[in-house]
């Protein structure tokens, strides 16, 4: 790599050299005489010896020179003595040994000097501050006249005071950049001032992190209401205020909290993980720690999603029994659950399974559980004959805590006379992993107990659970009949 580079050198050189060469061509076919020996300088300086390109550079400098001293002069007549002054200044920088273009420059420079301090009076009065600071600077660098270097310091202290007065009447409006930059520039030529300086520095910057902190708190409000968006937002108004602090590592963490929420609402699982880890890693999640709780809930993992058990009312919405006739003992469980009703003790007689003994066996439901899943796979309990049907059955499900799709539960009683639904309950599956247990009802389903833990075997594993609808069997193909025999020759 270093030879390749030490071998480009020569061409970079020659390009630059070109470019000069080229420039200087132009300046001189237009006269600008300065733009010419400035470029011809530079392309003798790589070629010392060539005598073409020292004519050519030596041509431009006395071009340079004598078109200076003209318009030194035509400056001097007009008194632009901004304009004699800088073409003087060249002319002492080609020749630093001449005393005649010293003499020039001095007298010049005293004659700018002077209109500089004029100049910074009136920029004074008039409230430009820094262009009356760098016009009396200007003016003592122009010229070290012992009478131009009295009138700066009769000046000083007009300039220095009109720049406090006004910096004061800033601070009394809680404007404390501008004090602060007025008293800067006056205590630059004052030392005196550097007090008063201090003093509203510290005003300011306490004024500053009351400000701050008062943004900040919005934030922290809008963090509390999971507004993270606002929040943000917030944070960022106050590190226009200040940089640095706590608004900093906060608005990095409602941003990312706002992307995990919104990569959640979409179901980019990935992303969410992704944004939740970074809100994390910002180090602010210990307040609450919503960010490590939302990052343990969006990891996909295997839940077993587990259907308990369900009561059932024992007769059905229009009085008759689930199945079998009306019995004698049927009627006397109508008859009790007539007057817990009129008792005010319905649900407690049915919840506590008063009635349990008292039904006859062959009025009890045959229930059966059809889980449904969020990606709608199906699977079904075994038929229970009971009023309280223990099927303790479940079938893993990988998801996350965050999923909120619907899962189903469909309790069948199903006998000769065919299928009747007792109830059906929907729950989103985020409920069913963050809830424990639930106990929800339908219709006639008086108690359905849910759970869902997490589970080791891998997804679709059931336990007491069977496909729904089953796999129809094969239909069983009739014997072929026996070929009629041929007949006897």
């Amino acid at each position: 790599m270093r030879r390749i580079f030490l071998a480009l050198l020569p061409l970079a050189v020659l390009a630059a050299c070109a470019s000069a060469q080229k420039t200087a061509d132009q300046a001189a076919a237009t006269g600008d005489w300065k733009t010419a020996e400035a470029n011809y300088a530079a392309v003798l300086r790589d070629d010392p010896t060539n005598a073409e390109k020292r004519a050519r550079w030596q041509t431009a400098r006395t071009n340079a020179l004598k078109g200076a001293i003209d318009r030194c002069n035509a400056c001097k007549v007009s008194q632009d003595w901004e304009c004699a002054f800088g073409e003087a200044d060249y002319l002492v920088r080609m020749e630093p040994g001449s005393s005649d273009y010293a003499a020039l420059r001095a007298d010049v420079g005293r004659q700018a000097a002077y209109a500089r301090l004029r100049r910074a009076g009136e920029a004074s009065a008039a409230k430009n501050h820094r262009a009356a600071f760098d016009l009396l600077a200007s003016a003592r660098a122009a010229s070290n006249d012992p009478g131009l270097q009295n009138e700066a310091s009769r000046l000083q202290p007009t300039i220095v005071g009109n720049a406090v007065r006004d910096a004061h009447q800033y601070r009394s409006q809680q404007q404390f950049g501008p004090a602060v930059e007025l008293l800067t520039m006056a205590a630059a030529v004052d030392g005196s001032l550097k007090p008063q300086l201090s003093q509203v520095q510290a005003e300011y910057d306490a004024y500053l992190t009351a400000q701050y902190e008062a943004v900040a708190k919005q934030g922290d409000a809008f963090m509390r209401d999971r507004r993270f968006a606002e929040a943000a937002a917030k944070y960022d108004e106050a590190l226009g205020i200040r940089k640095g602090g706590r608004a900093e590592p906060l608005a990095r963490y409602a941003r990312a909290l706002q992307a995990g929420d919104g990569a959640a609402q979409r179901r980019d699982w990935p992303g969410a993980a992704r944004a939740y880890e970074d809100a994390v890693r910002s180090g602010m999640d210990g307040q609450n720690g919503y960010a490590a709780q939302q990052l343990e809930r969006v990891q996909p993992r295997p839940y077993a999603v587990r259907v308990r058990s369900a009561l059932v009312r024992p007769i059905r919405p229009d009085g008759a029994p689930w199945t079998g006739g009306s019995s004698p003992g049927y009627q006397r469980v109508v008859g009790m659950l007539a007057n817990a009703a009129m008792e005010g003790r319905g649900n407690q007689v049915v919840a506590g399974l008063d009635v349990y003994d008292a039904l006859p066996e062959q009025n009890r439901p045959n229930l059966t559980a059809i889980v449904t899943l969020p990606d709608g796979r199906q699977f079904s309990t075994g038929a229970q004959k009971a009023l309280r049907a223990r099927w303790d059955a479940y079938v893993v499900f990988a998801t996350n805590g965050l999923d909120d799709r619907p899962v189903s539960i469909r309790v069948v009683h199903a006998d000769e006379r065919g299928a009747v639904e007792v109830g059906t309950v929907t729950v989103r599956m985020n409920d069913l992993l963050n809830g424990g247990e639930l106990r929800v009802s339908d219709r006639s389903i008086v108690e359905l107990k849910l759970a869902a833990e997490r589970a080791s075997q891998p997804d679709g594993s059931v336990v007491n659970l069977a496909k729904y609808p089953p796999p129809a069997a094969s239909p069983v193909q009739p014997a072929a009949a026996p070929g009629r025999p041929p007949p006897r020759p």
